[in-house]
């Protein structure tokens, strides 16, 4: 289920990256809004980004690297 949702988080995320690419910015109030809610706009890849999935992703890679046989 956590899949699914990454996958409709993303998708919504390129849509509101389009829309500030294309019209130079959002509206405060929803950029507000979107930081409330943890999404933030990365200045130097110029997107949106959920710092929740960033943890989330960061989480993985670092378990994934820790269970491996040279840090057992």
């Amino acid at each position: 289920m956590f899949d699914g949702l990454l996958t409709i988080e993303k998708s919504a995320l390129e849509r509101l990256t389009n829309e500030r690419r294309v019209s130079g910015s959002l509206p405060q109030e929803l950029d507000d809004s979107l930081s409330q809610y943890g999404v933030h706009w990365d200045e130097i890849d110029q997107e949106y980004f959920s710092i929740d999935r960033f943890q989330h992703e960061t989480f993985e890679r670092l378990a994934e690297e820790y269970t491996r046989e040279n840090y057992s």
